[in-house]
C-alpha cells in the first residue's frame, strides 16, 4: 500500500514540475488583454505600404502556457476578417512557437525561435501578392516588446524565385485598451 502511495505521489509531483516548467514567460504574459490594431501591408519589395482597416485583438491565456489571440476587423470594416494565433514557450525545446490562421489567406503559418523577437517560419504559396501570382515565400516574424502599452509585430517575406530580397509584408501596431 505504501508503494502505491509513493507512485501516486511521484506521478503528481512530476506533473506539477512539468506544469511549472511550461509556465508562460513574463514577456508573453504582458500581451494579455484587449488591443486596438493598426495594420499595414506591403505588396512587394520597395513598394509603398497600404493601410488596412483597423482591428481589435483579444489575447488571453489558455491554461498557463498558451497565449491565444483572436483579431477581428472592426464592425463594418471591409473586408472583414478573423485571424487566430497561438504563442507558446516550449520549455522542452527552449523555443517560442507561434501559429496563426487568417481568413484573408486561409493557410496555417507557423514560426519558431529561441528569441521572441525573431521567429523563423517555413514556406507558403500566395495565389497573389501585389503583382506576383502563385509565388512561394519563406517567412519570418518579429514580435516586438511592449513599451508604453504599445507593441509592434512584423511579418517579413522572401520570394523563393525572382527578386529574392526579403521585404516587410505586414506590420501590426498594437495599442492596449484593456
Amino acid at each position: 500500500m505504501n508503494f502505491k502511495f509513493l507512485l501516486i505521489f511521484v506521478f503528481f509531483a512530476s506533473g506539477a514540475t512539468l506544469a511549472r516548467a511550461q509556465q508562460t514567460p513574463a514577456p508573453v504574459r504582458q500581451m494579455i488583454g484587449t488591443w486596438s490594431v493598426a495594420e499595414r501591408m506591403w505588396p512587394g519589395a520597395g513598394a509603398a505600404p497600404m493601410s488596412l482597416p483597423p482591428a481589435t485583438a483579444e489575447r488571453h491565456l489558455a491554461g498557463d502556457a498558451l497565449l491565444q489571440e483572436v483579431m477581428k476587423s472592426m464592425p463594418g470594416a471591409q473586408p472583414s476578417f478573423t485571424r487566430t494565433a497561438w504563442l507558446n514557450y516550449n520549455a522542452i525545446t527552449h523555443q517560442y512557437e507561434y501559429t496563426s490562421w487568417d481568413t484573408r489567406a486561409p493557410q496555417i503559418m507557423a514560426e519558431k525561435g529561441t528569441v521572441l523577437g525573431s521567429l523563423d517560419g517555413g514556406k507558403f504559396v500566395a495565389p497573389q501578392w501585389g503583382k506576383m501570382k502563385n509565388v512561394a515565400f519563406r517567412y519570418r516574424l518579429e514580435v516586438g516588446g511592449i513599451h508604453n502599452d504599445r507593441q509592434i509585430v512584423r511579418l517579413f517575406l522572401t520570394p523563393e524565385s525572382g527578386d529574392a530580397r526579403e521585404f516587410e509584408a505586414f506590420e501590426y501596431v498594437y495599442t492596449k485598451v484593456g
